[in-house]
């Protein structure tokens, strides 16, 4: 720790005011000149911000150019004077956040007092100072574009080259890239959820009544910018000016008002029933003020929001019947197979829903079980097996929480300003994910969470041409997630003396237990605090910038994953499935009438905590820190007037997270080796450390912007430059569990083929003997185990790295007629050294063809078959008796997930804008993306989804190579404003009753059309023996007409019109083949695209000089087109795997952020300003 703190002193001691650029401001450059075109030394440029009356100043150098840096977005007067000239003027020029305007000044001869008046809209629009590519949301489109959950991150997919993701964390891609690695500036601090990124915004929310603007920086920022391999979103909060200004506003949309049903939720289903609209209310309300303090000097601006959601669906659970539950077993037998057909010729295989009908005498219940079903309501539908129901009941979230902005600003000179801003989010839903089992809210999940930030900024201009500016941050994540409804759920045993429960996994039906959460509850501290600092300063033709920046960071929680006993018990119910791969399960009278009505434990999994000290520990709360450090140098050459170079360098030194009290541990050796696995802990004082530093992390920039006539109108630019990402918490927060601080107590019995044998809730388990003609492997194990515990730890390999992307692009932007602006532009992404997992000890081939030998063999003593020699049985089948020894070097461990950064990808696009500026009231802008991704990866911990984050096959990661999971070929998006020319200060109807009555119409929307997502196909067999079942065959048009008729789909979407098409690599006997990969690649099927329309129509009134109102309705999804997923996002993700009962369809849409249906919604809104 002292070369942490040695390191952090020394960086603010050599940077203290050479520390990136307060990210929330803006700059002007130009050129002065005279009407022949000769360069003018010596003019005096004044900037000054018309709504606060601060000015900025500077002289024109010897080649006429001058620069205007770190200035607050706003809106700008530019003065430029010179003795024996005219003065040169521009009025409201609105300078945006990361803009490099550009303003150049033609002076003629002329009296001082004479002026030249030069319009705002008449300077270019085209960026003639930078090659980055970026997209400025303005505040205009912040509060007039529909927004459903009044998010304006949203409006980041504005923005040509970024797409929304389709996993669970619903954030955005940008070129490509995953979610995770996009940086959330807030006033130019940041804002990121370092544990767990890639949700859309940052630490703090936003509203539209809070935000001034952002810019979206998609590709080449500068050498200011770092942290991340993706985007920039960099947020400006309002501030307060010389006038006062405010607002009052309901936002409202509820079920009733407009909306549209899901389209799997029909009024009347396939079977004749008819189904309620599940119901939702939103209501969003809030005020914001902002003025002046001190006139000129001090302004603040307060803005507080408050969101009042209630949401109710319709859960359903797998229960048993009354008669079930008393000990009957009238039930009726396995599904039989009637015909079997081929893979291509269409006719479908016909299955007869139930076998015959069994009645069994009544069986006695274990007493503890007794009191486990006891918790089961009787069904609400008879499922017709004649042991199960479903239960249908309510769930209902409730969604109380509010956010607070305040913000104040001081001038103290012209020359000193300072900025200092604080937000408060609060959020609790009972039951946000509706994942409840039983009436009551029973076993969901409830969340609380508050999150603060401040920012702090100085700026301080020491002369004309040197300006430092200085920036604090810091922000706090808590997070609390709940198992709801403990007392019923821990009711049927005693919990520990740690207060941890019992979770029940009773198969077929819904187990018993906390098992969304598998622990009473998890909660995280998470935090930063950041230091930044820039020194711009203006020589000659040069604006060069040098700065710093460090952040500590800070993770403090459980997760206790598992702190719940795992209870599984027999299953019997689930006709043809065995946990010993290979060994068919029969009926049996119902396996010993369900194993003694469940008494017969199937599995027993416990995990208890310890301290490096050995001592038992309630939770496995860990402490992390990491501390990051960035420095950055970067040069913006006006090589010619219409000639830009930007030259710069930034060093990125992310350091090794730790554990504060050394409660950690990695596996410091290749855990496939033959090498003892020791495990060991690392942090401070151990000596060791997770993995080694990485100091190559190296970014050079370059970026060109050229224009070729001189006349403002055309910029032809084009930029590479090298980025890095962070390790994020959840990443490396998953292996708090490894040993010796989590013991992990796993058993695994036989199934009961020939009769119920030992083993209860309390008993032994008995395990039959081991045959003594034993094969010796021909590579030895390492210590065998008899007693299979600790067996899938999260190992780093040693040689970790930061994920690196080497980005270009090359574009021509061109200002038209009309007031239109086009950029065109290449963009492209090459990725190395990205996170991925991967199996870190893979079956051995050699072991597996020794076991396949031994196994083919009729005669053997185990009585294997080479169907036996897959999967889970590859690591454990000796264990479990089904095989002679294990395919692995050590059976000590279970498929351990080994992070490496060995990922690789590709990224190429046509990325396309054009923006129509203010017009007759009409402003557009549409976007359009031609993309293609490849990589060999998906994200270890959220794939897309129906996607799968472990390699098919560790050994040859070549094989996941394929499009990658953001590979979206197409998106368009356009989002236009229009103020109808009616009504008073218009051009029609402008008089008179009618002109109030047309005055203020507005009319605004986005429109949205883009391709699917792709997913993959996946068999059950584990064709090349990996432990993991592999990719599908395909054998013929999965698009034919076939067998997945609108009525065989059972109401679901048919995406495979034929999926006999594929094969998952079964014979004739149903037995599997293993004969290397599917042919089916990664990602290689696309999902549905959709089209979407949201609109907004408003009517303003103006009802004093100072007060006017506004009155909106907005619909979303207008049109009502479906937004389905992808087969495989259902929540078995059963969809895209060969021989499911489902395979081939799509089960639901979309959701919303807010988790409401992506079928059309209305919203309606009252606004007062004033």
């Amino acid at each position: 720790m002292r070369t942490s703190h040695s390191l952090t002193v020394a960086a603010l001691a050599i940077f203290v005011f050479l520390l990136p650029s307060w990210a929330q401001t803006a700059s002007i450059a130009g050129t002065v000149t005279d009407s022949s075109g000769a360069v003018v030394q010596g003019a005096e440029i004044t900037v000054r911000n018309i709504d606060t009356n601060l000015s900025r100043n500077s002289t024109s150098s010897g080649t006429g150019a001058y620069s205007i840096t770190e200035l607050p977005v706003g809106n700008y007067e530019v003065t430029v004077k010179k003795s024996s000239f005219k003065t040169f003027r521009v009025q409201s020029l609105q300078l945006t956040v990361a803009q490099a305007a550009t303003v150049n000044a033609t002076l003629d001869p002329g009296a001082a007092a004479e002026e030249i008046q030069v319009r705002a809209d008449q300077v270019p629009a085209v960026d003639l100072e930078t090659a980055q590519i970026s997209n400025l949301v303005d505040q205009r489109k912040i509060e007039d574009l529909p927004l459903i959950t009044r998010n304006p991150y949203e409006l980041v997919l504005l923005s040509p080259g970024t797409s929304q993701t389709n996993t669970s964390l619903g954030g955005i891609t940008v070129n490509g890239s995953r979610e995770r690695n996009n940086n959330f500036l807030l006033d130019g601090v940041d804002n990121n959820d370092t544990s767990v990124p890639g949700i859309l915004g940052g630490v703090l929310n936003a509203d539209p009544d809070s935000t001034s603007e952002f810019r979206v920086i998609t590709n080449n920022f500068n050498a200011e910018f770092g942290r991340n391999t993706g985007a920039i979103i960099d947020v400006v909060t309002k501030s307060g000016t010389n006038s006062f200004h405010g607002d009052v506003y309901e936002y409202g949309r509820w079920n009733s008002f407009g909306g549209a049903r899901d389209w799997f939720n029909p009024r009347v289903d396939s079977g004749g029933q008819v189904h309620k609209m599940d119901p939702y209310v939103r209501n969003q309300f809030g005020y914001s003020f902002g003025g002046p303090i001190i006139k000129n000097k001090t302004f603040f601006f307060f803005n507080e929001e408050f969101q009042r959601f209630r949401t109710t669906l319709t859960n359903s659970s797998i229960v048993p019947t009354a008669a079930f539950k008393t000990g009957i077993f009238n039930y009726k037998g396995a599904p039989v197979d009637i015909t079997q057909t081929g893979a291509n010729n269409g006719t479908p295989t016909i299955l007869e829903q139930f076998g015959v009908p069994v009645v069994l005498p009544p069986a006695p219940a274990d007493p503890t079980m007794q009191k486990v079903f006891a918790l089961y309501p009787n069904p609400t539908f008879d499922n017709g097996d004649g042991l199960t129901g479903t239960l249908k009941f309510p769930s209902g979230s409730q969604q109380n929480s509010y956010n607070t902005v305040a913000k104040i600003d001081h001038h103290f000179t012209d020359r000193q300003t300072i900025s200092l801003r604080y937000g408060y989010d609060h959020f609790f839903d009972p039951n946000p994910f509706h994942l409840d089992i039983l009436p009551g809210n029973v076993a969901g999940v409830n969340e609380k969470s508050i999150n603060q930030a401040v920012a702090g900024n100085l700026t301080s201009t020491f002369t004309n041409s040197l300006i430092n500016s200085f920036t604090f941050g810091w922000n706090h994540i808590y997070a609390n997630f709940g198992c709801t409804g403990l007392g019923v759920v821990d009711s049927p045993i005693t919990p520990d003396r740690f207060g941890n429960g019992w979770d029940f996994n009773t198969d077929p039906f819904t187990s018993i237990g906390c098992t969304a959460l598998v622990s009473d509850g998890q909660w995280r501290k998470t935090g930063t605090t950041s230091y930044t600092d820039t020194l711009s300063w203006v020589h000659g033709s040069h604006t060069l910038k040098f700065g710093s920046d460090f952040r500590n960071i800070s993770e403090q929680g459980p997760n206790s994953f598992f702190s719940r006993r795992q209870v599984g018990l027999a299953t019997a119910l689930n006709f043809g499935l065995s946990f010993v791969q290979g060994v068919p399960t029969e009926d049996l009278q119902l396996d010993d009438a369900a194993a003694a009505y469940y008494g017969f434990v199937w599995n027993d999994f416990n995990a208890e905590f310890f301290n490096k000290a050995a001592v038992r520990q309630g939770t496995d709360n860990k402490h992390f820190r990491q501390h990051e450090y960035d420095w950055f140098g970067q040069d913006a050459w006006k090589v010619r007037h219409n000639l830009t170079l930007t030259l710069g360098l930034r060093y990125q030194l992310d350091g090794v997270p730790y554990e504060e009290g050394a409660n950690f541990s990695n596996l410091l050796e290749n855990p496939a080796s033959l090498a003892p696995l020791t495990m060991s802990i690392v942090g401070p004082g151990a000596g060791k450390q997770l993995y080694n530093n990485d100091y190559s992390n190296i970014e050079p920039r370059v970026g060109l912007s050229w224009d070729p006539w001189g006349n403002g109108k055309t910029a032809v630019r084009a930029g590479y430059g090298i980025f890095h990402d962070r390790v994020f918490g959840n990443l490396f927060g998953n292996a708090r569990g490894n040993p010796p601080f989590e013991q992990d107590y796993n058993t695994f019995p036989l199934d009961t083929i020939n009769g119920f044998y030992g083993g209860g809730i309390n008993g032994p388990f008995v395990l039959p003997a081991v045959p003594n003609t034993v094969p010796t492997p021909i590579i030895p194990n390492f210590n065998p185990v008899t007693n299979v515990g600790a067996l899938a730890p999260v190992l780093f390999d040693t040689h970790f790295r930061n994920s690196a992307s080497n980005n270009w692009n090359f574009g021509i932007q061109r200002e038209l007629p009309g007031n239109n602006v086009i950029d065109l532009a290449y963009v492209g992404s090459e990725g190395h050294h990205i996170y991925r997992e991967v199996d870190g000890n893979p079956p051995d081939p050699a072991l597996v063809n020794q076991l396949v030998s031994f196994c083919s063999d009729p005669s053997n003593a185990f009585g294997c078959t080479p169907a036996t020699v897959t999967k889970t049985n590859l690591y454990i089948g000796a264990e479990l008796g089904a095989l002679p020894f294990d395919a692995v070097k050590s059976n000590a461990l279970l498929q351990p997930f080994y992070n490496r950064s060995v990922g690789n990808s590709i990224y190429n696009s046509l990325q396309a804008k054009v923006t129509h500026r203010v017009s007759h009231g009409l402003q557009v802008q549409g976007s359009y993306t031609f993309a293609h991704g490849i990589d060999d990866s998906n994200d270890p911990l959220v794939p897309a989804a129906g996607n799968r984050g472990f390699p098919r096959n560790s050994r040859k990661l070549s094989e996941e190579r394929g499009n990658s999971d953001n590979d979206i070929r197409h998106v368009g998006v356009i989002n236009y404003l229009w103020e109808v020319p009616l009504g008073n200060g218009k051009s029609y109807l402008n008089s008179g009753v009618l002109g109030r009555i047309f005055e203020s119409w507005q009319f605004s929307g986005i429109t949205t059309a883009q391709t699917g997502h792709p997913f993959d196909v996946f068999s059950t067999t584990d064709m090349e023996r990996t432990g993991l079942s592999g990719r599908a065959d395909l054998m013929g048009n999965p698009f034919a007409p076939g067998s997945n008729t609108p009525v065989s789909a059972g109401g679901n979407k048919v995406w495979f019109s034929n999926p006999d098409a594929f094969s998952a690599r079964r014979d004739a006997n149903g037995g599997p083949l293993f004969v290397g990969p599917g042919s089916v690649g990664r990602n290689h099927f696309y999902g549905p695209g959709f089209v979407n329309f949201d609109l907004v129509f408003a009517k303003g009134l103006k009802l004093t000089e100072r007060f006017n109102a506004q009155l909106r309705v907005e619909g979303y999804n207008i049109f009502n087109h479906p937004h389905f997923t992808n087969p495989g996002a259902d929540s078995g993700n059963l969809g895209n795997r060969v021989g499911s009962s489902i395979f081939g369809l799509i089960t639901s849409t979309a959701a919303r952020p807010d988790a409401t249906t992506s079928a059309r919604q209305m919203q309606v809104a009252l606004r007062l300003n004033f």
